[in-house]
């Protein structure tokens, strides 16, 4: 996918503690608003689309994790926390009444996974570190079909017609 493709732009020049708080903490805002997704959506098909973010969310949040854990490393592992703004939208879908629920879970995961897309992108084009630079090369092109599903399944009034 390019550019155009996500409506973002790859981040250039991330330094290394950088790029793990900010896919993190995609991640993290993924797994949680997942959680509500599968339990509060009341399309089936949005249910599955959550259930499959989740999974591959955990697993990408492994992968980070696991990329940290090296004895010449010296970053930290990043909070286990969302940031203020990520909490700010997993607060909006907990108050989200049921029948609003589905399209601002799919605008929210599509704003998120845009940005977790141009962070791992970024990073896999230019990062230093090779670890983290493998995990977001592999991250790539998982956002990418997450976005694609999760665009489809949004009305086209929500997409710009798309």
């Amino acid at each position: 996918m390019s550019s155009m493709d996500t409506g973002t732009t790859p981040i250039a020049g991330q330094n290394e503690p950088a790029f793990v708080m900010a896919a993190s903490d995609a991640n993290l805002y993924q797994i949680k608003a997942a959680q509500f997704a599968v339990t509060k959506a009341q399309r089936d098909d949005v249910k599955a689309f959550a259930k499959r973010v989740q999974t591959e969310a955990q697993i990408a949040q492994k992968a980070l994790m696991a990329a940290l854990r090296n004895d010449q490393r010296t970053i930290k592992a990043p909070s286990s926390s969302l940031s203020s703004d990520r909490a700010a939208l997993v607060k909006l879908l907990q108050k989200t009444p049921r029948g609003s629920f589905d399209n601002l879970y799919l605008s929210q995961s599509a704003q998120v996974l845009q940005a977790a897309w141009a962070i791992n992108k970024g990073y896999a084009q230019d990062g230093t570190d090779p670890a983290l630079k493998q995990v977001a090369g592999t991250a790539v092109p998982t956002l990418e079909q997450e976005l694609t599903n999760g665009k489809a399944l949004l009305p086209s009034a929500l997409t710009g017609g798309q």
